[in-house]
């Protein structure tokens, strides 16, 4: 005759630490919903980070950092963008399409306009503090992104080869100004506010194929 399965009582089984550890990766664990997005999207990069940070005083970085990210994001964002995070000595950021594509980058272009010209000011304030001042390049392409959603985070990460390319193509600028790539300058056409300049002497090779880099300055 076939015994009848013992019944436990779930809520009185011990969870053990190795569960919970479990647990709680799988929380941190990142879910991309798999949809593409095309965004334009902007990195921030100080130039010459490392000499720099070197310079400060380990009690003081904490308050370097703070006023380099608050003032930047807060451009960014009164200005419809979206800060995605720090990365290093860079900030990561993205505009969404709301009406057009060249809505989208004229959007992007005058936040990022706006960020050179407040240059000054933030050197005033990092400067008030004993801080270095400081310079940086800004660049911004156009294309697909995927996102990542954390159960443990509200702000969405991105990723795809807009971003790889975005982060590739920010050496090539001259400090203190905003560049964009090919993707992005094809679909200027209709945006007068602002004059490109190709940068015939800095260009990267991606599987035998060369990327354009453009100079972005008010027209």
């Amino acid at each position: 005759m076939k015994q009848d399965s013992p019944e436990y009582d779930v809520s009185e089984l011990e969870i053990t630490p190795e569960h919970e550890a479990k647990e709680q990766k799988q929380k941190e664990m990142l879910t991309f919903n798999g949809i593409p997005r095309f965004c334009c999207v902007s990195l921030i990069d100080i130039v010459h980070s490392t000499k720099t940070v070197s310079t400060i005083p380990d009690d003081k970085l904490g308050l370097f950092y703070t006023i380099f990210i608050n003032n930047i994001s807060k451009i960014i964002s009164e200005n419809g963008g979206i800060v995605v995070k720090n990365i290093g000595d860079a900030l990561l950021y993205y505009f969404t399409i709301i009406e057009s594509e060249e809505e989208c980058i004229l959007k992007s272009m005058h936040c990022n306009q706006l960020i050179r010209e407040n240059r000054d000011e933030l050197n005033e304030l990092l400067e008030e503090n004993k801080l270095p001042k400081i310079s940086f390049r800004i660049s911004s392409d156009f294309g697909k992104i995927f996102i990542a959603l954390s159960a443990i985070s509200r702000v969405s990460d991105i990723f795809g080869p807009t971003v790889n390319m975005c982060a590739k193509i920010n050496s090539l600028g001259e400090p203190n100004t905003a560049i964009i790539g090919s993707d992005t300058y094809i679909r200027t056409k209709s945006i007068h506010d602002f004059k490109f300049n190709e940068l015939k002497s800095k260009k990267i090779t991606i599987l035998k194929n060369t990327y354009t880099t453009y100079n972005v300055e008010k027209a």
